[in-house]
């Protein structure tokens, strides 16, 4: 009897022991693979730290360089929208770049040497010397290297555009369309071929000049001259363009940008030394300028 009672007990003891020992391994087993999702977690996380601040790196990197040009396209802005006052004083000397008749393929070169003395020009352009798509690409450099682009003549044909008003508001009008097209705005100054007071306009100047003003354009002539289109080369075309600039405290100077006055460019950075010497600053050319005009 004693036998089989220690034999059923054995018989009980047994699969306890061995249902204890499951628990404690698969306990075991639980622990450790818990312990290893958590390390692999962790690796994990830190792998994602890791990676997130190289991404924020690289965008707040990125997000200065979008902050720093949208400021200088702000300003940009700024300054196209935004025409400075340009009222000198009496006993101010300043003289104010302007170049007729371009552009053309040499123009790049005359915009490098402005760009070097850091001096902004206004540029009365016509349509002569470039098909249609190099030419508003040359504008809008011009325009986009921060100088002024303004209406001089789509043709430059003296007796076509000056047969009437309305052929020449035409022709205001088709060259005004091309610096739209390059620079987004339409330009609200002119130079008349000639000059206002042009021999070919005479017969219809007073329904002329009350036209462009009735338009709200802005005229401009010169009260200087370089000489260039006269044959004046060289030493020649710089004395004469800073003796005609030091008889005004207040110059207007024309020259003229176009293949067969290519020379002005080797003559300018003389000019521009010997103006500084002389006490000039340069301003930028724009409709609050106080105008020359021959006829009014």
């Amino acid at each position: 009897m004693k036998k089989r009672s220690r034999r059923r007990r054995k018989n009980v003891f047994v699969p306890i022991v061995v249902l204890i020992f499951c628990c404690i391994f698969t306990a075991m087993v639980a622990y450790g693979w818990q312990s290893r999702k958590k390390n692999v977690k962790v690796a994990d996380s830190s792998k994602n730290a890791n990676e997130t601040v190289e991404v924020n790196q690289s965008e707040t990197s990125s997000d200065g360089e979008i902050n720093a040009i949208s400021e200088s396209e702000t300003d940009t802005t700024a300054e196209t929208t935004t025409v400075p006052a340009s009222n000198p004083g009496p006993d101010e000397k300043v003289v104010y770049f302007t170049f007729d008749d371009g552009p053309w393929t040499g123009t790049p070169r005359l915009l490098d040497i402005l760009d070097q003395y850091n001096i902004k020009a206004c540029f009365f352009v016509t349509a002569q010397y470039m098909d249609t798509e190099p030419l508003i690409n040359m504008l809008k450099q011009i325009k986009d290297r921060g100088h002024n682009v303004a209406v001089h003549s789509l043709t430059h044909n003296y007796k076509q555009i000056y047969a009437s008003v309305d052929a020449f508001m035409a022709d205001y009008d088709a060259m005004d369309d091309l610096i739209f097209k390059a620079t987004g705005q339409h330009s609200t100054m002119l130079r008349f071929p000639g000059g206002s007071n042009a021999g070919y306009n005479k017969a219809i100047r007073p329904q002329l000049l009350q036209a462009v003003r009735d338009r709200g354009i802005v005229y401009f002539d010169w009260n200087s001259f370089d000489g260039d289109v006269e044959g004046k080369r060289g030493q020649e075309l710089i004395d004469q363009t800073i003796r005609q600039v030091n008889e005004n405290t207040h110059s207007i100077l024309l020259m003229h940008d176009m293949p067969n006055t290519a020379f002005v460019h080797d003559a300018l950075p003389t000019i521009i030394e010997r103006l500084q010497a002389d006490g000039y600053k340069f301003e930028l050319l724009n409709e609050n300028t106080p105008p020359k005009q021959f006829a009014k």
